[in-house]
C-alpha cells in the first residue's frame, strides 16, 4: 500500500511493520505499541469497503470485457446503424465505469486511511481528557478534605462563609468531578469501541498507542498550485471531465446510441450540459480546497495562543508551589493551578489533533469527513 505509506510521511510518522491479522475473538494478551502506520495497515485489511470496492473493479470489468465481445469492429466516423451505434456506446459507457471502479477503490483506500487517523487520535484526546478529569477529581477532594478539616475546628477557610457552607460547596465540586471522571471513562471507552471495530481487534482490548499527536504547520509555497493539485487528482474532477469528453466523442459518430434518433442540436446540448456539470464540479471542489487552507491555517493560529496559555498555566503553577513552600498557599490551590495546566495542555492536544487531520483533508479532501473535525479546539479557544 504505497498510499499508506505516503500519507504517513505527511503527518511526520515513521513506518513500522504491519501488525498481525485481526481476530474476531479475544486476543491471548493485549496489544501493545499500536503505531499508526500498523493500525492502518489493519484496517485497510479489515475494511468491507474496500473489498467491496475491490470486488467492483472485478466486475465491472467482466461488464465491460463483454460489452466488448459484443462489438464486431471498431466504427470510424458515422454509423448511422442503430445496433452497431447502440453496441459501441455500451462498450465506451462500460469501460468509463471500470475506470470509475479504480478510482473509487482509491478513493474507499483514502476514507479508511483519513478515518483510521482520526479514531486513532480520538482515542488519545479522550486517554489525556480521562487523565485531566483525574487530575481535576484529585484536586476537588484535597480541597473537599481541607474543608472538613476546617470545620471539625471550627474555622473558616473563606472570609463571609461558614465552615458548613465550604464543606457543601466543596462537596459539590467533588461530586461533578467525580461524574466528569465517569464522562470521561465513558469517552475513552467509546473511542477505543470505535477504533477497535475499525481495524478488527475485539472489542475488549485497550491496545497501547504508541505513535502521538505531533503539530507540523501546513506547508504551501502556492496555494492555487495546491488547488490545481487537488483537481488534477480528484476523482470526482475526473468522472467529469471524462464525461464531456465521451460526449463529444459521440455526438458526431452515434445517432441512435440510446435506441432513438437523438438529433444533432440535441447532441451538442448533452455535451454543454457535461461542460457544465465539470465546471460546477471543479468550482466546488476548488472552493473547499481554499476553505480548507484557511480553516487550517487560523487553527494554527489558535494554537500558538494555546501554547502561550500552557507557558502561563505552567508560570502559576511554578509561583504557587513557591508560595506552598513559604506558607502562603495551600495544597488545594497547588492542585487549583495543576487542573488549569491540564486543562491548557488538553486543549492544545485537541487543536493539534484536529489540525493533523485537517492537514490530510487537504492534500485529499474527497475523501475526507469535516462533520466535527474543524470546529470545537479553535472556535473554543476564540470564545474563551
Amino acid at each position: 500500500m504505497a498510499l499508506t505509506l505516503v500519507l504517513a510521511l505527511a503527518i511526520g510518522i515513521t513506518a513500522s511493520p504491519a501488525v498481525a491479522e485481526q481476530t474476531s475473538t479475544p486476543a491471548a494478551e493485549p496489544t501493545a505499541g499500536l503505531s499508526l502506520n500498523a493500525a492502518i495497515a489493519q484496517a485497510l485489511k479489515h475494511s468491507e469497503a474496500v473489498s467491496k470496492a475491490s470486488k467492483e473493479m472485478d466486475r465491472t470489468k467482466e461488464i465491460r470485457d463483454y460489452a466488448g465481445s459484443q462489438l464486431d469492429y471498431i466504427p470510424v466516423g458515422h454509423i448511422g446503424i442503430p445496433a452497431v451505434e447502440m453496441a459501441y456506446t455500451n462498450v465506451l459507457a462500460s469501460d468509463l465505469t471500470w475506470q470509475l471502479s479504480q478510482r473509487s477503490f482509491t478513493v474507499a483506500e483514502d476514507k479508511v486511511i483519513l478515518d483510521t487517523c482520526k479514531k486513532y487520535w480520538e482515542v488519545l484526546k479522550a486517554v489525556e481528557k480521562l487523565k485531566t478529569a483525574e487530575s481535576s477529581q484529585a484536586a476537588a477532594l484535597r480541597q473537599l478534605q481541607n474543608a472538613r478539616m476546617a470545620q471539625q475546628v471550627g474555622m473558616s477557610l473563606i472570609p463571609n462563609q461558614s465552615p458548613t457552607q465550604l464543606v457543601l460547596a466543596a462537596e459539590a465540586q467533588y461530586a461533578g468531578a467525580q461524574a466528569a471522571v465517569a464522562a470521561a471513562q465513558n469517552g475513552r471507552d467509546n473511542a477505543y469501541n470505535s477504533f477497535n471495530q475499525h481495524i478488527g481487534l475485539w472489542i475488549t482490548e485497550r491496545p497501547q498507542l504508541s505513535d502521538s499527536i505531533k503539530f507540523e504547520p501546513l506547508e504551501v509555497s502556492d496555494l492555487e498550485h495546491e488547488v490545481s493539485r487537488v483537481l488534477e487528482r480528484s476523482p470526482v474532477i475526473w468522472q467529469a471531465d471524462e464525461m464531456v469528453n465521451m460526449k463529444n466523442f459521440l455526438k458526431d459518430i452515434t445517432i441512435y446510441s440510446s435506441g432513438q434518433y437523438r438529433p444533432g442540436e440535441a447532441r451538442r446540448i448533452e455535451v454543454e450540459q457535461a461542460e457544465l456539470d465539470a465546471a460546477s464540479a471543479k468550482k466546488l471542489v476548488a472552493m473547499a480546497t481554499r476553505t480548507l487552507y484557511y480553516q487550517t491555517r487560523n487553527l494554527e493560529e489558535a494554537y500558538a495562543g494555546s501554547l502561550e496559555a500552557i507557558k502561563m498555566a505552567e508560570e502559576n503553577l511554578r509561583v504557587k508551589r513557591l508560595m506552598l513552600e513559604v506558607g502562603m498557599a495551600t495544597e488545594a490551590e497547588v492542585k487549583a493551578e495543576e487542573k488549569k495546566l491540564d486543562s491548557a495542555r488538553y486543549t492544545a492536544l485537541e487543536m493539534a489533533a484536529t489540525h493533523s487531520y485537517m492537514k490530510l483533508a487537504f492534500s485529499k479532501p474527497w475523501a475526507a469527513d469535516l462533520s466535527s473535525a474543524g470546529s470545537s479546539p479553535a472556535s473554543s479557544a476564540a470564545e474563551e
